[in-house]
């Protein structure tokens, strides 16, 4: 009866998907991974093997919950051998765009450090040329120091002949009231 309906309408089999998906196995699963994620730098092969079973175990329990879904949303979410590339494709992209931003990150420090270190030698010379200049600068105080002194004693003078020079005055002013008398 199936065949005979299947020549009247055609369409009843041209516009039909029939769901061929069925899980994999765990063991297939892994293989795939290990074949995709083998141009991966991983590091040692625990690794990549650990990442393997991981991507695997990740995509068996989309499968779970995707059932899950169906019995409590009555909607279908396949998981396919596409989705499951996808999803190592996904996994290189993001691994390879954090290996960029560690790479940023680690040129940054690098950068801060060299500044780092050249502040601090100029700081080092700066400090070695203050101490010069300190020299130089205990030098000159005691110089000026010197002169101080020098011009203290001067004025002294100075004052002491302007003192004189005064009383000098006050007689010739005195000398000069009388003659003028």
């Amino acid at each position: 009866q199936f065949r005979v309906r299947a020549r009247r309408f055609p369409a009843l089999i041209n516009c039909t998907a029939i769901d061929w998906f069925h899980p994999w196995p765990k063991d297939a699963l892994v293989s795939v991974a290990e074949h995709f994620l083998g141009d991966v730098d991983l590091g040692t092969e625990d690794v990549a093997g650990n990442v393997a079973h991981h991507v695997a175990e990740v995509h068996a329990s989309v499968g779970t919950v995707s059932q899950f879904y169906f019995e409590t949303e009555k909607r279908h979410n396949y998981v396919t051998p596409t989705s499951f590339l996808e999803l190592i494709s996904f996994y290189k992209t993001l691994l390879a765009d954090r290996r960029a931003d560690m790479a940023a990150q680690i040129d940054r420090l690098a950068t801060g450090l060299t500044t780092l270190k050249n502040t601090n030698e100029d700081v080092t010379s700066l400090k070695e040329d203050l101490k010069v200049k300190m020299v130089e600068v205990d030098e000159k105080k005691v110089a000026c120091d010197e002169f101080l002194e020098k011009m203290g004693i001067q004025r002294s003078q100075a004052e002491a002949a302007q003192a004189d020079a005064n009383v000098q005055r006050g007689k010739a002013d005195v000398a000069a009231q009388e003659a003028r008398s």
